[in-house]
C-alpha cells in the first residue's frame, strides 16, 4: 500500500520536473528529501507527504488539483516533429515535448466551452515521405494559399492565417538555442498544435519556422514515428521546402526577381518578410540563378557579415497568437470562471500558463481584465469531447462552476 497523497500522478511530477529542467537531485534540494524520494515518486512506488506535495505545489506554482488528474494521453500516436540543429541536446527535446503537450491539454479544457476555429487544412495523405517530390510539395502549399484566399502575394500573418484554419499555436522559450519548433497533429481533438522556440528567433525568422511546422503538418500527418526517426533529414527538408514555397510562391516570386544580387534581395526582404538567405535558397530551387551564382551569392552573404543577423531582421514586430489569450479573456468575461477558478482549472505553472497563452505576466494575479474576441460560447447540448476523453463520444462538458 502507498503511503501519502493518494491519487498523486507520478507523470504529473516528472512533467514538471523536466520542463524546468531540473535533475531529481535539483528538486529534492528544494524540498529538502533524500533524491531517491523523487526517483520513487516518479515511479509510482510512493507518493508525496502531504507537506511535500503542498511544497511540490508552491515551488512549480501549479494546483493541487492538476497533481492529482491525469495527464491528456493521445498515446504518442503520431510523432511530434522537432525542428532542431543536430547538436541540440536532449532536453529541449524534453522540454519541448511537455510544453507542446501542455498547451494541447489547455485548448481542450477551453473547448470544453468554447467553440474553436474548425481545422481547415489540406493534408497529404500518403504515409511515406519517401514518395513526396518537389513538385507535390510546391502543389500542397499552393493549394493552401488556394483554400484559404491567400493571393499570390506575401502573407501578411502566418501565425493569424495558421490559427484562423485551426492550428492552435505558442510561443515559448525553451532555454535552447538550438531549438527552433516542434508540432504534432493531436489524435484527442484531431487539431494540429505548434510551439515556436522564443530564444533566439527574429520577427523573420519566427515566420518561417511557422511556416515550417505547418509543412510537417500538411505533408507528414500520416506517417509513424518510426519513419520520422528513420528519414528525419528528409522529412526536415521536406517542411523547409513547403515553407519556402508556401511564403515565396514560385511564378509571384520569380516575376518580381529579374536579377538576383544581394541587393535586389535586400531590397525585396521587408515586402516577402523572409531572410534573404531563404530568398537565396528559394532562387536555387526555382533554377532563377545556376548552382554557381547560388555559391557566390552565399559567400557574398558571409562576407558582409550576414550569416548571424541580416539586416531588417528586426524591422518588424512578431506575430503573436490570439487564440488561447481570447479564449482565456472571453470565459472571465461572461463570468464563467473566475481567474482564479481557471488558473486551477487549467493548473500547470502559473508563469508557464500565461506564456503559453501569450498572457501578460502576472495576468492570473491581477484583476484586470480586457474586452476582445469574436469567438462564440458552445449552446447549451452544443457536441463536445468528454471527460474521458473519448473524440468518438460527444456529450458537453462544461467548466464546473463553483
Amino acid at each position: 500500500m502507498r503511503l501519502g497523497i493518494q491519487g498523486f500522478k507520478p507523470e504529473r511530477l516528472k512533467q514538471l520536473r523536466l520542463s524546468a529542467d531540473m535533475t531529481q537531485t535539483d528538486l529534492a534540494e528544494k524540498l529538502e528529501c533524500a533524491p531517491g524520494n523523487i526517483s520513487k515518486w516518479e515511479k509510482g512506488d510512493s507518493c508525496p507527504s502531504a507537506q511535500s506535495f503542498n511544497r511540490l505545489c508552491e515551488i512549480f506554482s501549479t494546483s493541487e488539483k492538476w497533481l492529482i488528474e491525469s495527464p491528456l494521453n493521445d498515446q504518442d500516436a503520431k510523432p511530434s516533429f522537432y525542428r532542431s540543429q543536430v547538436s541540440t541536446h536532449k532536453s529541449s527535446w524534453d522540454i519541448a515535448k511537455i510544453r507542446l503537450n501542455w498547451l494541447e491539454e489547455i485548448s481542450y479544457k477551453l473547448q470544453e466551452s468554447l467553440e474553436f476555429p474548425p481545422t481547415n487544412i489540406p493534408i497529404f495523405e500518403g504515409n511515406d515521405a519517401r514518395l513526396i517530390d518537389d513538385a507535390e510539395i510546391e502543389q500542397h502549399a499552393s493549394k493552401c494559399r488556394g483554400l484559404w484566399r491567400l493571393g499570390n502575394g506575401p502573407v501578411k500573418d502566418v501565425i493569424h492565417t495558421l490559427e484562423k484554419s485551426g492550428v492552435v499555436i505558442a510561443r515559448d522559450e525553451i532555454g535552447y538555442v538550438k531549438m527552433d519548433g516542434i508540432s504534432k497533429w493531436s489524435v484527442v481533438d484531431n487539431r494540429p498544435y505548434v510551439l515556436l522556440a522564443a530564444d533566439k528567433a527574429n520577427p523573420v525568422r519566427n515566420r518561417f519556422d511557422a511556416a515550417h511546422e505547418l509543412g510537417h503538418i500538411v505533408l507528414h500527418s500520416k506517417i509513424s514515428h518510426e519513419q520520422y526517426i528513420s528519414h528525419y533529414d528528409l522529412i526536415e527538408r521536406q517542411a523547409h521546402r513547403f515553407a519556402s514555397a508556401f511564403l515565396m510562391p514560385a511564378e509571384s516570386f520569380s516575376h518580381e526577381v529579374t536579377y538576383a544580387t544581394l541587393d535586389t534581395l535586400h531590397s525585396l526582404k521587408p515586402r516577402w518578410n523572409v531572410s534573404i538567405a531563404a530568398m537565396i535558397k528559394r532562387c536555387i530551387d526555382l533554377e532563377i540563378v545556376s548552382a554557381e551564382t547560388g555559391t557566390r551569392l552565399w559567400k557574398a552573404r558571409s562576407a558582409r557579415g550576414w550569416v548571424k543577423a541580416e539586416p531588417l531582421d528586426n524591422a518588424t514586430a512578431f506575430e503573436q497568437p490570439k487564440l488561447l489569450s481570447r479564449s482565456i479573456q472571453m470565459l472571465i468575461e461572461n463570468k464563467i470562471l473566475s481567474k482564479d477558478q481557471l488558473r486551477n482549472e487549467l493548473g500547470i505553472p502559473q508563469d508557464r500558463l500565461e506564456r503559453l497563452c501569450n498572457l501578460p505576466n502576472g495576468y492570473f494575479s491581477s484583476n484586470s481584465s480586457e474586452r476582445i474576441l469574436e469567438l462564440k460560447l458552445r449552446s447549451p447540448g452544443k457536441n463536445s469531447y468528454t471527460t474521458d476523453r473519448n473524440p468518438t463520444q460527444q456529450n458537453i462538458l462544461n467548466f464546473p462552476k463553483r
